[in-house]
């Protein structure tokens, strides 16, 4: 895969590198998920990796982190709603605790720019961004392990990029 990619969304199989990267969570562990800042469902995906900088000493991060940039979301189990974006920030901090140490069965991303993401406990995940939102925020991104960072969205927008600034460090 090329780094540094920007592509804009004009068809169907221009979501397929998307897919392609974003494949590689499959079967990992989801061991941590967590409301962020602004409240933003965060999930820490595959191994457990400390934090470089002093001030997180003892902290871990995932291999793979998901951030859904206050795009609105859906956690559900046997075709019913656990879970939204739109309820009380303690009562999805309690919900999503169930898709914690369980595995990624599949992602796939949608021709809108968002996802699905199901596990193995039967739980699934679904993005649902808003086509007109003029936040200018992607309505996702995933760190992986490359030091790559992928942000989707917005206005069909969609990026791989290096996110690290040290030169010694290849992406």
């Amino acid at each position: 895969m090329t780094t540094n990619l920007v592509r804009k969304v004009t068809k169907l199989t221009d979501i397929r590198e998307i897919a392609e990267i974003t494949m590689r969570v499959f079967l990992q562990i989801c061991w941590k998920a967590n409301l962020s800042y602004g409240d933003e469902l965060s999930l820490h995906i595959g191994d457990r990796i400390p934090y470089s900088q002093k001030s997180m000493a003892g902290k871990e991060k995932g291999e793979w982190i998901l951030g859904t940039r206050g795009t609105t979301w859906k956690l559900k189990s046997g075709g019913e709603t656990i879970a939204t974006s739109e309820e009380d920030a303690e009562n999805i901090r309690q919900q999503i605790k169930a898709i914690e140490n369980i595995h990624i069965s599949w992602f796939v991303p949608t021709p809108e720019l968002g996802f699905n993401m199901g596990f193995s406990n039967g739980y699934e995940l679904i993005l649902m961004p808003e086509i007109e939102d003029d936040s200018g925020l992607p309505y996702w991104e995933m760190f992986t392990p490359e030091d790559m960072v992928l942000k989707v969205g917005p206005n069909s927008i969609w990026s791989y990029t290096c996110i690290s600034n040290m030169p010694t460090v290849p992406c």
